[in-house]
């Protein structure tokens, strides 16, 4: 089974990868990811509530306001990552560990729905949310999860934002695929099967996958390639185009 659709706006963030021209240049391979990251202004968000927000929440609201545009107040979404706010969580471990009291505030926006929860209060819209985790395979994941929906129901159209960021220190030996990454796709339905995308998925061998779903998504959308086969653990994923 493949779940069709269209893509109307990308929009990514990552370390040296913050326009439309640094990620075309990336995937010409004339620009690179560098080591440090730099942070979205989120200019429209008041300042006091934003000093409150993490990189990770600064990273997926900036791709969430920036993909669902027009449509910001009333659009379903879905929000995905692997490892959520690690970093905020991480902190609430090692205040537990220490005896230490721990913040209500800091723990309500370390839970795994916290940006799409921000999401939806800075832009007063009250659609249908999710927000999902799947290993490896979140970016995919999320991705079949937000198509799905868009077919199920009917809808015209549904935002998807990814985003992940490198874990902390401790938990660095047990990550293969450490990326600092944010993407948000404003999705739309289509019946032009010569310019939709179709996603499809199969049950394989065990395999160990070593490379960022969310990063090769990135490269195959900008490119002319006709196709983006992933195998990661349990699953197949096949993106086409056309």
């Amino acid at each position: 089974m493949s779940l069709r659709f269209d893509i109307r706006k990308c929009v990514a963030w990552a370390p040296g990868l913050e326009s439309d021209e640094d990620w075309r240049l990336w995937q010409q391979g004339e620009k690179a990811l560098t080591d440090e990251l730099s942070l979205p202004q989120l200019t429209s968000i008041p300042a006091m509530q934003r000093r409150r927000l993490s990189p990770f929440a600064k990273i997926a609201l900036h791709c969430a306001l920036e993909a669902s545009g027009e449509y910001q107040a009333n659009i379903p979404c879905v929000f995905s990552s692997r490892h959520g706010d690690l970093h905020r969580t991480t902190k609430l471990i090692e205040s537990i560990a220490l005896s230490k009291d721990l913040s209500p505030t800091q723990f309500g926006l370390s839970v795994h729905n916290a940006a799409a929860g921000l999401f939806s209060i800075f832009t007063g819209n009250r659609a249908p949310l999710s927000a999902i985790a799947g290993g490896q395979s979140s970016f995919m994941q999320g991705l079949l999860d937000a198509v799905a929906k868009l077919e199920a129901n009917n809808l015209s159209r549904i935002l998807y934002v990814y985003c992940d960021l490198h874990v902390p220190e401790c938990y660095r030996p047990y990550v293969v695929d450490d990326t600092s990454i944010g993407i948000g796709l404003l999705i739309e339905a289509t019946e032009d099967e010569n310019n939709a995308y179709n996603l499809s998925y199969n049950a394989v061998e065990d395999t160990l996958g070593s490379d960022c779903q969310a990063l090769n998504f990135m490269g195959f959308i900008l490119s002319n390639e006709s196709q983006l086969l992933t195998n990661i653990h349990q699953q197949t994923w096949l993106l086409r185009r056309g």
